[in-house]
């Protein structure tokens, strides 16, 4: 991630919760590396909004809301929106690294 402007990552699960746990880790540790990326949590149930009205560089989703996918997957397309489901052991155990390791990869393919 060489560009200079911070990258904007939104995390949803089914009520946002668990999400918001992983959130706090992944942006201390991408703060602590001095990456330039704002990472949020929401409820599935509003991503069709956010995406619509909100800039994103990427959207990854809790396992448990895989089934988000096909509802949300038009509107991604549309705005080039990359998206990926965050690894099961990944999101059980908070790893706010590994995660935020996932979300530099997807960033990496979309530039």
């Amino acid at each position: 991630m060489t560009e200079t402007q911070d990258k904007r990552v939104l995390l949803i699960c089914t009520a946002g919760i668990t999400t918001g746990l992983l959130v706090k880790n992944m942006q201390m540790t991408a703060d602590n590396k001095g990456l330039k990326i704002h990472i949020y949590s929401a409820p599935a149930i509003i991503a069709e909004q956010i995406i619509q009205h909100q800039v994103l560089d990427a959207l990854l989703i809790g396992p448990q809301s895989k089934y988000e996918v096909a509802r949300l997957k038009d509107y991604l397309m549309v705005k080039a929106v990359p998206y990926k489901l965050i690894a099961k052991e990944d999101y059980e155990t908070l790893n706010g690294e590994a995660v935020l390791q996932e979300v530099v990869d997807l960033l990496a393919e979309k530039n």
